[in-house]
């Protein structure tokens, strides 16, 4: 397990993928020297999850801080919905646009579009096809540390669920980084691994089916800390005593690890953080600096009893 001084460096990470990300130039932020004329369209993939709550507040409240009008849009986890908000931000003639996309690949053509008509994309959380540049947590990351831990708590070995999520690349790689981490544990058995949408809602019924099906399943690793919530759920209402593990480092999953509830780790990232890095990037790109990098990782660390009493979450 990790301590409080590895806690405190992963997390630390954020603060400075700003000075490796771009190429230096001279001056700050908006290089063109009138960030207060720039405006940004933001389009998050919806409403009620917490961590594109903290990206839209952060949006709106970091941008006002520099000067930048924003015009802040969710697409309902709609493709399309969201594809012609692109469009419309492109119509509006904003200066640069901010996607945590709802499906990475779905929203590629319209990202492709607004990079066409000269304006420049950034993805945030998730990799959004086509962008200028994508600036996300390290997921494959997140997820191989999330399932060694489920996976240590089993003595390795047991039969677990997965509570996947829609087909973006946050979710993806959080998957195939669990299952790559589980391969050194042949007797952890995945007995399912179901897609839902990234929500507690949608998580209680499919997780309440997989017990159903497993009424000997030891765990389940969340895609993230809703899903995992709705898992928590599930298994309260099925009488189930099973270990959860899952992605986000949220206050409601690290509420759950400090009272030694089914939760028991999870994997934490700092929406606030790639949303800053996201709007400073696009200032720089509109000022004319180039990406050093097409894709930003920011890697995560993992709260469980040993540090979650000196963490401190979001949402």
């Amino acid at each position: 397990m990790r301590n409080h001084s590895q806690t405190a460096a992963a997390l630390a990470g954020l603060a400075l993928i700003g000075a490796f990300g771009l190429t230096a130039c001279s001056g700050t932020g908006g290089a063109s020297g009138d960030a207060d004329a720039l405006t940004v369209g933001v389009t998050v993939a919806n409403s009620t999850n917490p961590f594109f709550q903290a990206e839209t507040a952060t949006a709106k409240s970091y941008g006002a801080e520099q000067g930048l009008e924003v015009l802040s849009q969710v697409a309902d986890e709609d493709v399309q919905k969201q594809s012609n908000q692109i469009d419309q931000f492109v119509t509006s003639g904003v200066d640069f646009i901010v996607v945590d996309a709802a499906d990475t690949d779905g929203v590629g053509p319209a990202v492709k579009r607004a990079v066409e008509a000269g304006i420049p994309v950034i993805g945030v959380d998730n990799q959004s096809k086509n962008a200028s540049v994508n600036i996300t947590t390290d997921n494959t990351q997140a997820g191989e540390i999330s399932c060694q831990s489920l996976a240590e708590q089993l003595d390795g070995a047991g039969k677990i669920a997965i509570l996947n999520g829609t087909p973006v690349s946050a979710v993806d790689d959080r998957v195939a980084g669990c299952k790559e981490a589980l391969k050194a544990f042949p007797d952890i058995e995945i007995v399912a691994d179901q897609r839902g949408e990234n929500s507690r809602d949608s998580a209680l019924p499919l997780a309440t089916d997989i017990l159903t099906a497993n009424p000997d399943l030891d765990g389940f690793f969340a895609i993230n800390d809703p899903s995992a919530a709705g898992v928590m759920l599930a298994a309260k209402q099925k009488g189930a005593d099973i270990i959860i593990t899952s992605v986000d480092g949220a206050a409601d999953a690290t509420d759950v690890i400090a009272d030694q509830g089914m939760i028991t780790a999870t994997s934490a990232q700092d929406p606030a953080a790639l949303m800053r890095e996201a709007i400073d990037t696009g200032m720089k790109l509109v000022g004319g600096e180039q990406a050093a990098e097409p894709l930003i990782l920011v890697p995560t660390t993992l709260i469980d009893a040993s540090n979650v009493a000196e963490y401190e979450p979001w949402g």
